[in-house]
């Protein structure tokens, strides 16, 4: 198989994943503000201030890991985008990787150890400081991989130039 039909599969295949995947970050986005905010706005509405407000703000702070984790899922998109239109080499998947993985890492790194403490001062909480999440914890360890190894192939891309430079 040769370089150029195997680069218009990928382009091919890439056009069909970011289609997909925005359908996936629309689909996920929606159900995030009805499932987290359509019925703590609804008793704000009826009810009004108070304690239909101090709900509305838990859920704004229970929502901040999941934003983050949808943003991953955006920039995975956008790199699709970009393979589509033929950019498969390392600037693209380099930026592709360190932004999923600071977007993994900060969701995990807010969902484990920032949203306890928060629920707790707004008077909700489960009345730990630190959330035992295993799978916080995994998303967070892959968001820090994917940055190194961002990192990794940037500086392998750097070495290359130079010694493209040097013969």
């Amino acid at each position: 198989m040769s370089a150029k039909t195997t680069s218009a599969r990928i382009q091919a295949r890439s056009t069909l994943l970011r289609r997909l995947m925005t359908l996936l970050v629309a689909l996920l986005s929606a159900l995030l503000v009805f499932e987290r905010f359509s019925a703590v706005t609804i008793a704000l509405v009826r009810e009004g201030g108070g304690e239909a407000a101090r709900r509305l703000a838990l859920q704004c702070v229970a929502a901040c890991p999941e934003v983050f984790y949808l943003l991953a899922l955006w920039w995975v998109r956008q790199a699709l985008a970009a393979f589509a239109r033929g950019e498969l080499y390392t600037p693209t998947i380099t930026q592709a990787l360190h932004r999923v993985g600071v977007m993994l890492a900060a969701g995990a790194l807010i969902g484990v150890f920032i949203i306890p403490s928060v629920m707790r001062a707004l008077g909700s909480g489960p009345g730990y400081v630190i959330a035992y999440d295993v799978g916080g914890l995994a998303l967070g360890a892959v968001g820090l991989a994917l940055t190194l190894l961002a990192n990794v192939l940037t500086h392998a891309l750097a070495l290359q130039n130079e010694l493209d430079e040097i013969f």
